[in-house]
Order: structure tokens, then sequence, then C-alpha cells
């Protein structure tokens, strides 16, 4: 079978040059109706993705640390009190006396004792929680650490909380920590958490900055006949957590009374 070829047109010679027909070269290109409308739907969610993908990238850069400011914000401007507890008027307590106190004060308490020390009757280990924190979220906090957590979930946690510990093993050991966001500075911190345990009548004794950095006044009190030693020590919250978002002029504060 013999096979068809199209030979090619030409429009016009000269002598040994011929010239091809490009007349179908010069004709107006035009993209036929349905791969316009094809077109144009690829165009618009080209559009679409990259409208969305600049405003993620504005957003992170610059809502997202304006939001976290304000959470870190609200959350340090709750409605939640410390409620200090009065380590001299505790010492002569026992432990379930204690409990019972808190308790009876309505307080929300995560405790944190060893097993080891809670049976053996010689202290215990509990942290106040801000009143309107469960224990159930207290706990996911916790175990996830401060010092890993958001500022804002930080200052949720820290703001209205302290930590209390008893030591009896050998005499007697009261502590109690907290975070300072209202003093503003840690001298303030320092007399405000002397005034707040009601040693400010008492008699005071050294006072300075110790060899961690701490600004500490120490002191005695006479409770019930008893010859106590006291000292409150302080320094900024991000020296105890680094937690970036968290005010600078945060304080982390310490009591101690012990005999």
């Amino acid at each position: 079978m013999a096979m068809h070829v199209n030979k090619p047109e030409y429009v016009d010679t000269d002598e040994a040059v011929r010239y091809l027909d490009g007349s179908r070269l010069s004709r107006p290109f035009s993209m036929p109706a349905p791969q316009r409308l094809i077109a144009a739907g690829f165009l618009v969610v080209a559009l679409g993705i990259g409208a969305y993908l600049g405003f993620k990238v504005i957003d992170e850069v610059v809502n997202a640390p304006a939001r976290a400011a304000a959470s870190v914000e609200e959350n340090l401007n709750r409605d939640v009190a410390l409620d200090l507890p009065s380590l001299p008027a505790l010492v002569s307590y026992s432990d379930e006396d204690i409990r019972a106190t808190f308790s009876d004060a309505g307080y929300t308490i995560y405790d944190k004792t060893e097993e080891e020390i809670a049976a053996a009757g010689v202290g215990f280990d509990l942290i106040k929680l801000p009143s309107d924190v469960s224990l159930e979220e207290a706990g996911l906090l916790y175990l996830q650490g401060i010092q890993n957590l958001s500022a804002a979930d930080a200052a949720k946690v820290l703001n209205g909380s302290w930590e209390m510990t008893a030591d009896r093993s050998s005499g007697t050991d009261f502590r109690v920590k907290y975070a300072d966001f209202a003093s503003g500075s840690v001298d303030a911190a320092v007399q405000n958490a002397i005034i707040a345990e009601g040693l400010d009548s008492s008699t005071y004794g050294d006072s300075g900055v110790d060899g961690s950095g701490n600004t500490f006044q120490a002191g005695t009190v006479d409770i019930d006949g008893y010859t106590y030693n006291w000292q409150v020590s302080a320094c900024e919250l991000s020296g105890v957590y680094s937690v970036d978002g968290l005010p600078d002029t945060a304080v982390y504060v310490g009591v101690r009374l012990y005999s």
C-alpha cells in the first residue's frame, strides 16, 4: 500500500530559492474557551493559596507576639488572691492540722509530697493553686515543667499560687516560695514578704546579696517562747524560670522559718 506524504507548500520561488508557506503561523493565537476556564480556575486557586500563605506569615510574624503578650497580661490581671500562708502562725501546727487549715480555707492543693516523707510523717510539699485552675489542669502543666510552658500558661499557673514545704526530720524548717508580679522590684518584694508574714516587728539581722545573687533579709522571731530564725530571699523570676514573655519586673520570693 502506498503511503501518503504531505508535501510542503511553496508560495513563491526565486530561481533556486523556494519559500515555504507561513500563513498559518501569522494567524492570531487564541486558547479555546474550555481551556481558558481551566486556566482561570488554576489562577484563582493559586492566588487564593498565595493570599492564605501570605496572611499566615504576616499573622505569625506580626500578630502572634501581640496575641501572646495580651494572653500573658490577661492571666496576670485575673482576680485571683495569693493568700500567702503565715509561717509563724503555722509553725506549731502538725502536718495534719496544716492540711486541714488549707482545706477549710477552700484552697485547691496539689500534693507533691514524696511517699517516703509522707509515710515517715516528717514533712510535706504542697502547692496552693490559683482559685481558677483545677487539679487536672495544673497536673498537666506541672508535668511539662514551668520553664517549658508558654508565657501565658506560666503566668496562669504562677499568678495566685505558692509552694510550701515542711521538713521536721531535724528540727523545724518551713518554707514558702512564690512568684511576685505586683511588687515591681526585688527589694520591694523582700519587704512586702516580710510584712505579709508578720515578721516586720521581729528582730532584723544580716541582709544583702548572697553567693547565689539573691537579695535577702534575715532575722529572728519569738513564737510561743521559742526563738526561730527567718530569712526572706528574692531574685528576678527569669533567674528561676527562663520563660520568654513574662514581665521583666516579676520576682521569685522564698521565705524560710527554721530552728
